[in-house]
């Protein structure tokens, strides 16, 4: 930040890195490295979230700034995608092979309110909830795709409940807000 002269003033910075480096993976020691690219895909459902460095370095070197331009936007998009389901969920998932698994996200604020906080508070008042569900939703009209859902106390459990009766998995919910009642 410095290097570029940017002030961050009241704005938080947060490093949107893994928050562990490695997965053992079985006893003999096989290891998987696990990357940003990884947990947005496994996260937010973007199969190629960030450009090749030598075609950004091609870029550069043959000052294509156009095309340079929308890759590097597309990368700050996926980092984006990332940070908003850590602070939705409180962690990150990654979906490798055989492997599901839910990280703690460091820069999800343990006093902020998450899903789960949000489905509570639906289930308590019994209202709907509307919900963005599968891969991350568009720039320009996040809503577009929601989906609005009923929130159903099973034990412990929260289940959501789509208009259809199917069932929806909130590793998959990407957006969530309350449906509040209409006030006359």
């Amino acid at each position: 930040m410095r290097v570029l002269e940017f002030d961050p003033g009241e704005r938080r910075l947060a490093e949107l890195g893994p928050p562990q480096k490695s997965l053992r993976l079985n006893r003999s020691g096989r290891t998987l490295q696990i990357t940003p690219a990884l947990l947005v895909q496994g996260s937010c459902g973007i199969s190629q979230p960030f450009g090749d460095e030598s075609k950004l370095a091609a870029y550069v070197a043959t000052g294509d700034l156009g095309k340079l331009q929308r890759r590097l936007e597309s990368d700050a998009k996926s980092l984006y995608a990332l940070y908003q389901y850590g602070r939705l969920h409180g962690g990150v998932r990654l979906r490798w092979g055989f492997l599901n698994q839910m990280f703690p996200a460091p820069w999800s604020p343990r006093d902020e309110p998450k899903l789960h906080d949000l489905l509570e508070a639906a289930a308590d008042a019994d209202v709907p909830v509307e919900v963005v569900v599968g891969s991350v939703p568009g720039w320009s009209d996040p809503w577009s795709r929601v989906r609005r859902v009923a929130v159903v106390r099973e034990g412990w459990n929260l289940l959501l409940i789509d208009v259809d009766g199917s069932l929806i998995d909130s590793e998959h919910v990407q957006l969530a807000r309350l449906v509040l009642p209409e006030r006359h």
